[in-house]
């Protein structure tokens, strides 16, 4: 009980430190009113996996290593395949083009009620695809799209807001931080505005505006999208806390980890009920998340027996028209706010076909690097590539997954490459 000599001052006193809190807090980034997501990176204990000290990153070591990298070119200098037909078509993208015309940068950019990230989707992609482009054929006009993309944005942008920012952040995020890898890695790229103090560029964006804005990681799909930007951020900034906790959310999060998305005994995942974009898409973001975590030494696309692979075979088979085994008891956390739990699998955006850009990172790490079978896996790979598949851009913006899988994921053959590259 408040003393009465204290009772008119407490609430006062309350008030102008919550005022405070919240007006200081929008500082890196406000949210429409909500408190902004960037607290304290909780210190996990150390376990298999983790980094103990700054110097075990590998660079470039995201989504792609330099054997990665060096395979890919080789893939198509030398006309394998399927990298050499995949080239063929990733390289006639308008957002792999020297010339692709910048229509950024903006100094604030928001998604939820509010909606203006086109710009900079358009522009992450094409620095993206010019990083990759400027690799293989080592075209100066790539390396120049590529890194003034990198540092208009990077020297610009102030602030990410909405309610749907940590979707913003995680996917458009990860792709510009995948560019700015293989640009500072391998091509030499030092960002604009870096110097020993007050650095303005790049990094310190990424650092406060993508980064922080994780920290709070979400549940399900949407959790999920957060880990493995948070993996990708932190290889960029070399930040082992920031790592080990995306690593243990990753592995243990019962809520937007691996165990929190997939039933471990049937694959089932925790959003068949909602619809099949959402459960399908989650399986796309775990598989690029362990793609980082391999680029690091790690493997996880064994973890639980192999999990995400049955949760793939789950989702590719229902999607592909069969019947699956469903318990409405296995369903994400807080499906109130999506309107669930539910009583069966969702038919809405049902179709392997059409569905997200996700069945050739699967096909890849398993059935041809691994030697595992996957058949459901396999078939959904090829209604994909039926209907156009993960290689047909045209200009169709798309920045859930990368794409493009038969060139960036794919390998000639169990462990390591036929011309020597070794393989994770």
């Amino acid at each position: 009980m408040i003393p009465k000599s204290r009772a008119t001052g407490f609430p006062l006193f309350i008030a102008i430190v919550f005022f405070l809190f919240s007006s200081n807090s929008v500082a890196t980034g406000g949210l429409n009113g909500l408190p902004v997501l960037n607290g304290i990176i909780p210190t996990v204990a150390s376990f298999p996996g983790a980094k103990t000290r700054i110097g075990q990153f590998v660079h470039p070591g995201i989504w792609h290593t330099h054997d990665d990298l060096e395979r890919m070119r080789h893939g198509v200098e030398q006309g394998d395949e399927p990298y050499a037909s995949a080239f063929v078509k990733f390289s006639a993208d308008v957002y792999s083009a020297a010339n692709y015309t910048m229509q950024g940068p903006k100094q604030v950019i928001c998604r939820g009620s509010c909606s203006n990230y086109t710009a900079f989707s358009n522009d992450v992609r094409a620095a993206w695809q010019n990083s990759i482009m400027w690799y293989i054929t080592r075209d100066q006009g790539h390396w120049d799209r590529a890194t003034t993309i990198l540092d208009a944005w990077g020297s610009n942008l102030t602030d990410i807001i909405g309610t749907d920012t940590s979707l913003l952040v995680a996917l458009e995020g990860d792709l510009f931080v995948n560019a700015a890898e293989i640009m500072r890695w391998e091509g030499g790229w030092v960002e604009k505005g870096a110097k020993a103090s007050g650095t303005s560029g790049f990094s310190n964006q990424l650092y406060w505006l993508f980064a922080r804005q994780s920290i709070i990681i979400g549940q399900a799909n949407y959790g999920l999208a957060s880990i493995k930007a948070l993996l990708s951020f932190a290889v960029y900034l070399d930040d082992v806390a920031m790592y080990n906790y995306a690593l243990n959310a990753y592995i243990n999060d019962l809520c937007a980890g691996v165990l929190g998305n997939w039933d471990t005994e049937t694959g089932q995942g925790a959003e068949t009920g909602r619809d099949q974009g959402h459960a399908t898409t989650a399986l796309g973001w775990a598989a690029e998340a362990a793609r980082v975590i391999q680029s690091q030494g790690f493997d996880v696309y064994s973890l639980y027996d192999s999990l995400i692979l049955k949760g793939a075979e789950y989702t590719a088979k229902y999607n592909l028209g069969y019947e699956v085994q469903y318990d409405p008891k296995f369903y994400r956390c807080e499906a109130i706010l999506v309107n669930g739990p539910w009583n069966a699998p969702s038919n809405t955006s049902r179709g392997a076909a059409s569905g997200p850009h996700v069945w050739d990172i699967f096909y890849y790490q398993y059935v041809v690097k691994r030697g595992l079978k996957a058949p459901y896996v396999s078939e959904a790979k090829a209604a994909h590539d039926a209907a156009g598949g993960e290689q047909t851009g045209n200009g169709k913006l798309s920045t859930d997954h990368p794409m493009w899988g038969d060139l960036i994921w794919s390998y000639l053959g169990k462990g390591n490459s036929s011309n020597g590259y070794h393989t994770i």
